[in-house]
């Protein structure tokens, strides 16, 4: 823009001399020598006729001097205007001078219009197409390779795409394997508290079976016994009425002094003996009776401290084995899902230390490779920096003037330079004189032309994700009251 005005005047020179070099059929013998004067112009003596000339056009008539600096000029008479031949029925020429002072207006309107255009226009100076800049970091220590062959600067990138890939084959393995064997162990007791547990619970259902053919036959043996006492009481019954019987003769006897008294008195205890035995014989019986209902109800009652059959102490002693059986493989059940849960989160976290898939996480493209396939990185270092396309602004410097007529909000518009589409936008950062340092592919410090800086957003730059970073044009800003209806970012 700056070197533009200063060509202007040789410019327009030489169109005013092109104007004055008409053909010869059409030049009066007047300018004909004013067309061989011009021969000899040089650009000092048109500079210095350019100021006579403005001079000249600006004073009164009487006032007007030729130049000091030219030679003067041979005067050739005129011929009246009204008596001059016309060739071709065309008007005669203007006068030379007021040609070469309507010349010198117009380049002196040339040179002033443009400073005074850059004034009242609300322009920026300088505006280029700006994005920030994503800087991906290793996550993990390892070898990096690429998830695409020939994935380079300026390469598309899409959202949640693979871009780099990173292999740590020596990643710590000691807690997953320590876990993985604890698991082990603990599979080997389950397994074996399991087969434990089913032995027991077999030998306590044979222990059943053998208690209760116990049972069965203890009964059978009570009530044996019950028919056993009944046959003593029968018998008892039986000496009973002999001894009654003989008790009974020998009474008689005894009246008629047939037998001695001694032999009266055997007889009576022999009967009171007899009945005796016979209620000591059914007492036996309750008693048998009392051990046979027990026994049907499950108590063994005998004429021992061993109250309860072997089989039976058996079966408590395995229902106990199978119980703390039981409770131990619960137990080693649970912590085995405990320990199958660590070793799931263990080699989850084994996985993202050993390997690691980098993915876009915008639209964009790759700005700058900071490493290369095959190159050992370490966590946190940088692999690479990618422009985010869908974040596109405009950052603009522009003159003090400008500057103060701006406000947060004010609508502007944007020509690229390249011709594209005018695009629509509002001013959303007024940074003033200061550079401000961001993650932007192009900082406003690289804008130097114009000391303030502005920074506008265009959505339909964003919108576009054609990555037109670097882009350069013309921002023209609105009056300030009427704001671009989007959103300010």
């Amino acid at each position: 823009m700056s070197s533009r005005p200063a060509e202007r005047p040789s410019l327009v020179t030489s169109g005013a001399k092109v104007l004055l070099a008409q053909r010869p059929s059409e030049i009066s013998p007047e300018s004909d020598a004013e067309a061989r004067e011009d021969a000899d112009f040089t650009a000092a003596s048109q500079l210095a006729y350019l100021e006579a000339a403005v001079t000249e056009w600006h004073s009164p008539a009487q006032l007007r001097t030729p130049t000091p600096n030219r030679e003067p000029e041979t005067k050739v008479p005129e011929a009246p205007p009204t008596t001059a031949p016309v060739r071709g029925g065309r008007r005669p020429l203007m006068s030379i001078t007021t040609l070469k002072s309507l010349v010198a207006i117009a380049i002196a309107v040339a040179l002033g219009w443009m400073p005074v255009q850059r004034l009242l226009a609300t322009t920026s100076a300088e505006a280029v197409v700006n994005a920030r800049i994503i800087t991906i970091r290793a996550p993990i220590e390892g070898e990096v390779s690429l998830a695409h062959d020939g994935t380079d600067i300026g390469s598309p990138l899409q959202t949640d795409q693979t871009i780099l890939t990173i292999r740590n084959p020596r990643a710590d393995t000691a807690q997953l394997a320590n876990l993985m064997r604890e698991r082990d162990q603990l599979r080997t007791n389950v397994a074996a508290l399991a087969a434990k547990s089913k032995l027991l619970k077999s030998s306590l259902i044979e222990l059943d079976a053998q208690q209760e053919r116990f049972r069965l036959g203890r009964i059978q043996q009570i009530e044996q016994r019950v028919r056993e006492a009944d046959a003593d009481i029968a018998s008892a019954q039986a000496q009973y009425s002999v001894a009654f019987e003989a008790q009974k003769r020998a009474s008689s006897l005894r009246r008629t002094d047939a037998v001695s008294q001694a032999f009266l008195d055997k007889a009576e205890g022999d009967e009171r003996v007899t009945k005796q035995a016979i209620l000591a014989q059914i007492e036996r019986k309750k008693g048998i009776l009392v051990e046979l209902d027990a026994a049907k109800k499950g108590t063994f009652v005998g004429d021992s401290y061993n109250d309860t059959p072997q089989s039976a102490q058996r079966k408590m002693e395995v229902s106990i084995e199978l119980s703390d059986a039981e409770a131990r493989l619960a137990g080693n059940r649970t912590e085995l899902a405990a320990i199958d849960t660590a070793i799931a989160t263990a080699q989850t976290r084994q996985n993202e230390l050993s390997l690691a898939d980098i993915r876009s996480t915008v639209n964009g493209r790759v700005w700058e490779m900071l490493t290369a396939p095959g190159e050992h990185v370490n966590a946190g270092q940088n692999l690479m920096k990618v422009l985010d396309c869908g974040s596109a602004i405009v950052t603009a410097s522009v003159s003090e003037t400008t500057y103060e007529r701006l406000a947060i909000g004010q609508s502007a518009t944007f020509t690229p330079r390249d011709g594209g589409a005018i695009v629509k936008g509002i001013v959303v950062g007024l940074n003033g004189l200061a550079a401000v340092e961001s993650n932007t592919a192009i900082q406003q410090s690289a804008l130097s032309r114009e000391p303030y800086h502005v920074s506008l957003k265009f959505p339909e730059l964003s919108n576009a994700f054609d990555c037109r970073v670097g882009r350069s044009g013309i921002v023209k800003f609105g009056d300030g009251g009427s704001v671009f209806a989007g959103s300010i970012y």
